[in-house]
């Protein structure tokens, strides 16, 4: 079998100064999230692996285990585990109810849940909590999901480069959480530390509000990073500043959804607060070098247990077009990075080179 462009320009030593670090950014959207995991999936088959993974809410939960294993296989395995869990059955029971599989009606259990939310609120069931903390969703019981999702996972396990979004209500901005080595934090950006540093990062990533509680990390409180950083690019970029890259945008944020009936305050509350998202969001999105967009009907974002069918849908929207467009888009970063080279001689061969291997893998 021949390798794919992407490794064919890889194994070129003579091309290597030429090579962009390519970047997955991983956007948020609860169990959208796990579409993310299927088109990771149809790139790996490829053999192509990145350089650094960012991601926001699902994207950073997917992203940091995806870094973790360094493969899709264990992923997949790892959240095989977690949906059939003790943690993940009482969770779901507690805060879901029944579940209905994917068949088009994609409100029913979103309403089911915020209309539970909103009868809790009604009884005055920790109204006060909810209030100071943001958590509709007690505290110990996302605890104990995260800590059997993170079991043997810490940033000293982690086989790719790894940066989590979330957001920091002290300094009202967008916050980094990086094992990157030798990245020095500023005050919007730091390190991940300690054997729980990376699940606690990741615990802020995804600390959606008014639904979990936030997250106390240095004296800061965190909630969920798509609050400023829905598709994190910019913050990708700064990660790696003066360096070529290839940035991949993975984008599980489906249309906006209508609602035929009245809002509920919360449902109202969050409905704007995903609208305020969105503006940036698509301005984000034209940063980046290539877009994965794969959903085209919104879906439950509480849907966990319906993982393998949005891992499908994740690889069947990868078809072989939009991936030799990634392998495309990355050997023009190669052409583009060849023709800034002041050695004249050299530039020339890689060019000439890099077109040759282009071809090649059009005509197959």
């Amino acid at each position: 079998m021949t390798p794919s462009l992407v490794r064919q320009l890889q194994s070129d030593p003579r091309l290597s100064r030429y090579l962009p670090k390519i970047v997955y950014i991983l956007s948020s959207g609860a169990a959208k999230g796990f579409c993310h995991v299927g088109m990771l999936a149809a790139l790996e088959a490829r053999g192509i692996k990145p350089d650094l993974v960012v991601g926001t809410s699902a994207g950073s939960l997917i992203g940091a285990i995806y870094c973790h294993f360094g493969n899709t296989v264990d992923l997949i395995g790892r959240i095989r585990e977690v949906i059939a869990s003790a943690e993940f059955s009482s969770f779901e029971r507690k805060y879901f109810g029944e579940r209905t599989p994917i068949d088009g009606e994609a409100r029913r259990g979103f309403r089911h849940f915020f209309s539970s939310l909103a009868d809790g609120l009604r009884m005055r069931v920790h109204v006060g909590m909810s209030i100071f903390t943001s958590s509709m969703i007690a505290e110990n019981d996302v605890s104990a999901l995260y800590e059997r999702m993170f079991e043997g996972v810490s940033g000293d396990t982690l086989k790719f480069p790894f940066a989590a979004v979330a957001v920091d209500l002290s300094a009202g901005a967008s916050s980094v959480f990086t094992d990157i080595r030798g990245f020095h934090g500023s005050s919007i950006s730091h390190s991940i530390e300690g054997p729980e540093g990376l699940m606690r990062a990741v615990m802020a990533s995804c600390a959606i509000p008014l639904v979990f509680p936030v997250v106390e990390i240095g004296g800061h409180a965190f909630v969920d990073g798509s609050v400023m950083a829905n598709l994190p690019i910019r913050e990708a970029r700064a990660l790696l500043p003066n360096q070529s890259l290839l940035l991949a945008a993975f984008d599980v944020q489906p249309p906006v959804p209508r609602f035929e009936d009245k809002l509920s305050s919360l449902e109202l509350a969050l409905r704007l607060l995903d609208l305020a998202t969105r503006s940036k969001h698509y301005v984000d999105r034209e940063l980046a070098d290539i877009v994965f967009m794969p959903l085209d009907a919104d879906f439950p974002w509480s849907s966990f247990s319906e993982y393998a069918n949005f891992i499908d849908l994740g690889r069947a929207y990868m078809t072989e077009k939009r991936l030799d467009a990634f392998e495309d888009a990355f050997a023009q970063k190669c052409l583009a990075e060849s023709g800034k080279d002041a050695n004249r001689i050299r530039a020339a061969f890689a060019s000439a080179r890099i077109r040759r291997l282009m071809r090649g893998n059009r005509s197959e």
